[in-house]
């Protein structure tokens, strides 16, 4: 069960600007409830994010979230650690892969690209492309606003 006090924490504080705040929540909604993605990987990516920024209100949530929608623990603990090299699966590493491609070197290359289109489809890479952005929105509106942990909540990253 996802906290409700992480995710209450970060949009009070982007509701100083609410017209944006909606925006946001609507595309937030979209992503996580009407995405093209299968679970497993659409979670997977959120995890990805949040490790790549640190974000320890987003991995923290999410990372239960994964392990319902079927990403192992073994996969979850490669993340975390940062050793996806060779602790995912071939499905997750073309999810990985993308996501450090887009995060760290600001472009995904066209293997990459054509790995993820013929794993989820162009819907798919569309969808994958804005859980992405959209994740790395959050983790850096958290950075800027100085964002943290809710009481009593413990970060699992």
């Amino acid at each position: 069960d996802r906290g409700t006090e992480e995710v209450g924490l970060q949009f009070r504080a982007l509701l100083n600007s609410p017209q944006s705040a909606g925006h946001l929540t609507s595309l937030g909604a979209s992503l996580r409830f009407q995405s093209s993605m299968p679970e497993n990987l659409k979670e997977l990516a959120i995890i990805l994010v949040a490790r790549e920024w640190d974000s320890d209100i987003e991995w923290t949530g999410h990372s239960i979230l994964a392990a319902k929608a079927g990403v192992s623990d073994g996969s979850i603990e490669a993340i975390r650690t940062h050793k996806t090299d060779d602790g995912l699966s071939n499905d997750e590493t073309v999810v990985s892969k993308f996501v450090h491609e887009m995060i760290r070197d600001k472009k995904v290359s066209d293997g990459t690209y054509a790995d993820a289109e013929k794993l989820v489809g162009q819907r798919g890479v569309v969808d994958l492309t804005l859980t992405v952005s959209y994740y790395s929105a959050l983790a850096l509106a958290q950075i800027a606003l100085q964002l943290e942990m809710g009481p009593g909540r413990v970060s699992t990253l």
